[in-house]
């Protein structure tokens, strides 16, 4: 495959792309040093993107927006955490909200850097097991889903298209191949984990929608005591095989599936509510503050307080 030829810009796409549909001046990038960023999203929209010729790094630092990088012409270092990914041209690297991140920019090169919340998804009852995928980094590539690249990385250039060539229909548009992009990702992830299931009767399509349910279940229960045999015992499956394929489907643990579920809700009480910390721990389903404290700091490297503080909710 030549890949490059999916998302190789034109002299004129190149040009056009330097200015924003807003006409936003182009955006300081040394500026963005603090840990919390707010992302300058474009006027009554949740998202901005960058097309990115800077040789200019990103310190540490973090926003409730998905970030999605896509190197266009030489790499791209980007340290997520404590892992480091070193990006060639056509990778596609989407980093969660929430998550600390750093990027190393080469001495030149091109890029493309999209900021978007999700939202308008999160809404979505199929998007359940997509954000749980998401919630961690995701690289893809021609290695890692060669049976998806060509399609992900079209749809990538063809929001870009829509970003920079307005019309009536932009966001829309945009919102239509970003809405694809997850669903082509998330069917390929169910597929994988189709595939590492037992060969036996029940059939791959009865273990998908045994999952599905259980999703849906865990989203209206989070908060209850649900063990590993529980979750196991409702999808008709034994422990071993239960575990084994929810990583696969989920791209996590069903325990740290169960946590992100917590951490997501408490997230939202803390941004949206004045609700007092110790209330929104036992409502997200930890018996006490301790453990509540422990598993937030693990997701968000932060401490409950500082989050809300950080979202214009001081205590």
């Amino acid at each position: 495959m030549n890949a490059k030829k999916y998302f190789s810009l034109t002299d004129k796409q190149k040009s056009d792309y330097q200015n924003q549909p807003d006409g936003y001046l182009t955006y300081d990038w040394e500026a963005v040093n603090e840990v919390y960023e707010i992302p300058p999203f474009l006027s009554k929209t949740t998202m901005r993107f960058w097309y990115n010729t800077q040789n200019t790094g990103f310190s540490t630092h973090w926003h409730d927006a998905q970030e999605t990088i896509v190197p266009l012409e030489e790499g791209y270092t980007v340290t997520v955490q404590d892992k480091v990914y070193h990006l060639l041209p056509g990778d596609i690297l989407i980093i969660p909200p929430g998550i600390l991140h750093s990027i190393s920019a080469p001495s030149c090169g091109a890029r493309f850097i999209f900021l978007y919340e999700l939202d308008i998804f999160c809404q979505l009852t199929d998007f359940f097991r997509t954000q749980a995928l998401l919630s961690k980094p995701v690289l893809i590539n021609e290695d890692t889903c060669p049976e998806i690249y060509e399609k992900e990385i079209s749809l990538i250039m063809e929001a870009a298209g829509y970003y920079w060539g307005g019309g009536p229909s932009r966001q829309l548009r945009i919102y239509a191949c970003l809405m694809n992009f997850y669903a082509c990702y998330t069917e390929f992830c169910s597929e994988r984990a189709l595939l590492a299931g037992p060969s036996k009767n029940p059939s791959p399509r009865d273990y998908s929608q045994r999952l599905a349910r259980l999703l849906s279940y865990l989203q209206q229960n989070y908060m209850e005591n649900i063990s590993l045999e529980d979750a196991a015992q409702k999808a008709g499956l034994s422990k071993f095989y239960f575990s084994r394929i929810f990583k696969e489907y989920t791209g996590q643990t069903f325990y740290d599936y169960l946590s992100f579920l917590r951490i997501s809700h408490a997230e939202s009480l803390l941004k949206d509510t004045s609700t007092p910390i110790a209330h929104i721990a036992l409502a997200c389903g930890y018996s006490n503050l301790s453990s509540f404290n422990r598993s937030f700091r693990r997701f968000q490297k932060c401490t409950p307080s500082q989050y809300r503080s950080l979202h214009g909710h001081g205590m």
